[in-house]
């Protein structure tokens, strides 16, 4: 978890992967790289993947954790081009390199499916490949927003998973593809209620939410889906894919029969609650065991539990959720189970085939910089022990949230029936996230006015820092104006500025 946290996205992924990535720590890695190391890195990488020599399931977490960790001690320009000539060049090969990268992540998915039917997988193997397709997936993106502004590409909105570059790319095996029956989208929504709950598991991913398409029995297709503010709903196939989100994976189950099975079972349940108007409850305790309410990723779950009778039920492996013992911060939001199926689980699924991935350009920008705000909050809390200190008047808020909602107030927000104690973390967390993502967006510009080019995650993570020890010590010092004597009128001038240290803090009122 630590790499991806602190360098997941600092370069333009497993480029590096030629004779420098194995050489030893004493390593100039502020030596400023070439467009060329760049090309021929990436092809090389996708090369070695392909021989079993090279990589194989004895070697695969060795391979893919030497590569991440040569990485994660890059600048965010190691590979941005240094030179006119390097531009130029980059800007013919751009998108070359964006096949390479994303074919090595149709690559590593082969290999997992490799090696399970030998059952030869191994969790290491595993978790080291959850970090890889982390890494490439925003070196794509990294490098994708570099050849929008050098006007290599241009954006067009179109349909989520029309199979056209640069919204969609395609594993070539399944060019021209249309949606099947069963077929099951890992996405990355738009708010930080969604990402939040989603990512709170020990496994990190760059997604919030899982959708699948439902077929009702005159063979239209639909995708079903549990939202956080209307529980399961039903949306006309055609209808969901003009919606606008960051994101969303295609993966297939193999089996036609299964798939189709699936997207039936998933339609008649979740049609038969709307129909009585009763729906069917969010389940906030992301319990996938209990098919009374159902989260995201229960829905897929149940899918395929009902379809097969059993006998195969989603994922294959599971998120742990230990990283926050030292809080009650899951239990705040009704998690209580040791494990659960957060939704990039699928992303990890042997059983499943990887045929595309869609991205929405203008929407980049909002969920990077939503990702390095939950990255450093989850930070904060884990390693520096900061919790949520809300007083009696700041808890009305919850609750009037709670109240208004249930006038029809918002309803589109939270829904009538959410837990008060997941109304209440999901306000006091947004009211961090809020400053702090006004705070890197600012910081962001800068960056990019003075370098030219944008900055990395761990610059990020950086930004954040600094706002955190900035706003910390500003609370400091109110509280010790507020402890010294003083007469009564200095009293009313003493105000406290920071931010968010007046209620999300540490114990031992600590900056460090």
């Amino acid at each position: 978890m630590k790499r991806y946290l602190l360098g997941g996205l600092s370069v333009l992924l497993f480029s590096a992967c030629q004779s420098p990535l194995f050489k030893s720590e004493e390593t100039s890695y502020r030596k400023p790289a070439s467009t060329e190391e760049l090309i021929t890195g990436s092809q090389k990488v996708l090369s070695d993947l392909s021989n079993p020599q090279i990589f194989n399931a004895r070697t695969c977490a060795s391979f893919v954790n030497k590569v991440t960790d040569y990485l994660y001690y890059l600048p965010a320009d190691h590979f941005i081009p240094k030179t006119p000539q390097e531009v130029e060049k980059l800007k013919t090969h751009g998108d070359d390199v964006m096949n390479t990268i994303f074919q090595i992540r149709v690559v590593l998915h082969e290999k997992l499916q490799e090696f399970d039917s030998r059952n030869e997988l191994t969790k290491e193997c595993t978790q080291e490949v959850r970090e890889g397709f982390q890494y490439a997936r925003f070196a794509e993106e990294y490098l994708l927003e570099w050849l929008y502004s050098q006007k290599v590409y241009t954006f067009k909105k179109t349909p989520i998973m029309e199979s056209s570059k640069p919204s969609t790319w395609t594993n070539p095996k399944y060019a021209g593809f249309q949606l099947k029956t069963g077929d099951v989208m890992l996405i990355r929504g738009k708010s930080y209620v969604s990402a939040m709950i989603a990512r709170i598991g020990d496994e990190e991913g760059n997604f919030s939410h899982l959708a699948i398409v439902g077929e009702d029995k005159k063979g239209r297709k639909y995708v079903v889906e549990a939202l956080i503010q209307y529980g399961v709903i039903v949306t006309p196939l055609e209808k969901w894919r003009q919606a606008e989100d960051a994101r969303v994976a295609l993966y297939r189950q193999p089996d036609e029969v299964l798939a189709k099975q699936a997207g039936r079972k998933i339609w008649e349940k979740a049609q038969y609650a709307l129909d009585r108007n009763k729906g069917i409850r969010y389940d906030f305790a992301m319990d996938d065991d209990d098919y009374s309410t159902i989260f995201c990723s229960e829905v897929i779950r149940y899918a395929y539990d009902m379809a097969s009778g059993g006998k195969f039920m989603v994922p294959k492996f599971r998120s742990s959720v230990s990283k926050f013992k030292n809080t009650d911060y899951p239990k705040s939001l009704g998690v209580t189970k040791s494990t659960l199926f957060a939704p990039y689980d699928i992303e990890v699924d042997p059983r499943f085939d990887f045929i595309a991935e869609y991205r929405f350009y203008p929407l980049l920008r909002q969920v990077r910089m939503q990702d390095a705000v939950l990255q450093s909050i989850y930070s904060w809390m884990i390693d520096k022990d900061y919790t949520f200190h809300w007083a009696p008047q700041h808890s009305i808020k919850g609750y009037f949230a709670k109240f208004v909602r249930q006038f029809g107030i918002a309803a589109d927000t939270l829904p009538k029936y959410m837990p008060i104690d997941s109304i209440q973390t999901n306000v006091k967390f947004e009211a961090v996230a809020k400053v702090l993502e006004k705070n890197i967006y600012k910081k962001e510009d800068e960056f990019y006015k003075k370098k030219g080019y944008l900055p990395s995650f761990q610059d990020m993570l950086a930004m954040n820092e600094e706002f955190r020890r900035t706003d910390c010590l500003e609370n400091q010092a109110f509280r010790r104006e507020s402890n010294a004597p003083f007469h009564d009128d200095d009293r009313r001038n003493n105000v406290d500025t920071s931010r968010f240290h007046w209620f999300f803090y540490n114990d031992k009122r600590s900056c460090n």
